[in-house]
């Protein structure tokens, strides 16, 4: 059963700075009732202000560090030291100044070259270090999410057959001409988690966030409308981002 929670805050400082405390109360929870936190990360500016927050100090010091398990929700294939990448973005960040081991850290490696392969092997990763569910899905305690003004979350697109993929668990996405190819978590592992946080600020994104909590879920086409969770989903909005909801 889907627990849904929508926060509207201020301005884009004020929806990270409440981001930074729910997810660091997630973690601490997760660590004590499981002894280890997975979590997945998200690309885009207001993760990366998030990102900035927990590196510091006042943060920081909340988090239980040797519990944690870092992944990614999607990337592209690009190399970690690329302006695009997910990974390099959340490492300069916060995760270069982390108290992590690098075996604490799990980066989607994807190679346009290999990207099915690339699919497979964090599937594998994921099969191999996450509990799962009854059937069979690796579970996260916490998945961090966007949203597009074209209302795609992770790399789940409008109009792409990845939104029909129910057996894999990691699989490639070319977006369209002049995209990358990218690989993201699909909708049977972002509908097991424990909760879904999304993260949404914007004017551009006030239609996309009005069309996801404006319908039931799945009654829209929507990529981030189709997530059926089976946790606890929150979306934290600043105002721009919230302007189309009714009041």
């Amino acid at each position: 059963m889907t627990h849904l929670d929508c926060r509207i805050h201020a301005d884009r400082e004020a929806l990270s700075r409440a981001a930074a405390e729910r997810v660091t109360a997630l973690c601490r929870q997760a660590a004590s009732a499981r002894g280890t936190c997975h979590l997945a990360l998200a690309g885009g500016s207001t993760p990366r202000q998030l990102y900035t927050l927990l590196a510091e100090p006042d943060w920081s010091h909340q988090l239980p560090w040797p519990a944690l398990q870092i992944y990614f929700g999607d990337e592209r294939a690009v190399p970690p030291d690329h302006p695009d990448s997910n990974y390099g973005m959340a490492r300069s960040a916060w995760l270069a100044c982390a108290p992590l081991t690098a075996g604490q850290i799990h980066p989607m490696a994807a190679d346009p070259g290999r990207i099915d392969l690339d699919a497979a092997d964090y599937a594998a990763l994921l099969e191999r270090r996450l509990p799962r569910n009854e059937a069979g899905v690796p579970v996260f305690d916490l998945i961090l999410l966007g949203l597009g003004a074209d209302g795609h979350t992770a790399s789940l697109f409008p109009d792409t057959p990845v939104l029909d993929e129910r057996t894999h668990w990691v699989a490639p996405v070319y977006p369209g001409p002049g995209e990358h190819w990218r690989l993201t978590l699909t909708l049977p592992v972002l509908e097991a988690a424990r909760h879904l946080l999304f993260l949404v600020a914007g004017a551009d994104k006030a239609g996309a966030v009005a069309r996801v909590l404006g319908t039931p879920a799945g009654a829209d086409p929507l990529p981030a409308q189709r997530i059926k969770a089976q946790g606890r989903v929150e979306w934290y909005l600043d105002a721009q981002a919230a302007g189309g909801l009714q009041a």
